[in-house]
């Protein structure tokens, strides 16, 4: 019996990507979480801090985890989810975006805009690109999210700020469970929205004290 049994009328197609997680906090983990259990296989994980018990609340991560590198908690949680999962994992900072395909899809979900940055202007200022970028950024109540198919530089650097713009605090810092686990059904349905040529949503803003929503097709 498939794991995606009862959602296969819906899409069938998230295993033929490759998805790049860059960050594996609480954004990275939910998405990547999200994923295998949407039928994804391929992954490349990328962090270089480890699984500490502020994370417990707000990623999924458990208290066996603590101490771990983020990739190889993560990588385990994957496995036990979709044993026949391929996952690459890095325990370093992200610098170099690996030619995986044209299927290639990347989730940015550091937490600070600084690593943002650095990490698109690697990824983006090369032949070598993600088909998908998705840039889900996260505060304690707070969640906004960026969608581009074929990413430009350009494009992307239009929807960043600085770090002193942007929330005082960092995602880990400021969080709460369930906006780290909205982001990763957030981001889930944008890609299952991309990959079925379905009309995506470049950005939009969730708020959890008003309960509102805007966005932008």
């Amino acid at each position: 019996m498939s794991i995606t049994q009862r959602f296969e009328g819906l899409f069938t197609n998230v295993g033929e990507y490759v998805y790049h997680v860059l960050g594996c906090g609480a954004i990275g983990s939910s998405a990547a979480i999200q994923l295998a259990r949407m039928g994804a296989k391929d992954f490349l994980l990328y962090d270089f801090d480890k699984v500490s018990v502020e994370n417990i609340g707000v990623s999924n991560y458990v208290l066996k985890d603590i101490n771990k590198p983020k990739v190889e908690a993560l990588q385990s949680h994957i496995l036990s989810i979709s044993p026949d999962s391929k996952i690459m994992i890095d325990n370093g900072r992200f610098e170099t975006f690996e030619d995986t395909g044209p299927k290639s899809v990347m989730i940015l979900a550091f937490d600070s805009m600084s690593s943002r940055k650095q990490a698109a202007q690697a990824a983006l200022s090369t032949r070598i690109k993600p088909w998908l970028l998705i840039d889900g950024r996260m505060g304690a109540e707070h969640y906004q999210q960026y969608t581009f198919i074929n990413p430009t530089l350009g494009a992307y650097m239009k929807t960043w700020y600085d770090d002193e713009s942007g929330d005082p605090e960092p995602c880990n810092a400021k969080a709460t469970s369930y906006c780290s686990s909205m982001s990763g059904s957030f981001i889930a349905n944008q890609i299952s929205k991309a990959i079925t040529h379905g009309n995506v949503n470049k950005e939009f803003f969730f708020n959890f004290p008003a309960f509102t929503l805007a966005q932008k097709l």
